[in-house]
């Protein structure tokens, strides 16, 4: 009697090697990276790392003409961007390295005809 369930359980982890090494490439690759996020005027531009941690920020002189409530609103808008973007490319490296791993056969419904997830 074959079991169809332990095939792919040993499929996945001769695999699973593989995986891990491409990951911890990966992974490498998102210490280096970082993302820009810029306010609605444009003026203040702030770079986030991979983790969210705030890199840096760059404040164009004109901004300097605004008022602290405003200015304020600026940089948490580039901020808010930079770290959105910054977990976007996270998300994307991630799904490509999920992305090439098999999904497991799930069953659509039981006996009844209801989903089990």
């Amino acid at each position: 009697m074959t079991f169809p369930a332990l095939d792919r359980i040993e499929a996945l982890a001769r695999n699973l090697d593989g995986w891990q090494r491409e990951l911890g490439a990966r992974m490498a690759e998102l210490e280096q990276c970082s993302a820009e996020g810029v306010s609605d005027s444009g003026l203040v531009t702030v770079t986030a790392a991979a983790d969210g941690k705030i890199l840096s920020t760059d404040v164009n002189a004109r901004a300097m003409r605004m008022d602290s409530y405003t200015l304020a609103e600026e940089f948490t808008a580039a901020a808010n961007r930079a770290q959105e973007a910054a977990a976007a490319r996270v998300r994307e490296i991630v799904g490509e390295v999920m992305g090439n791993a098999p999904a497991a056969p799930r069953p659509a419904a039981d006996d009844y005809g209801y989903d089990r997830y």
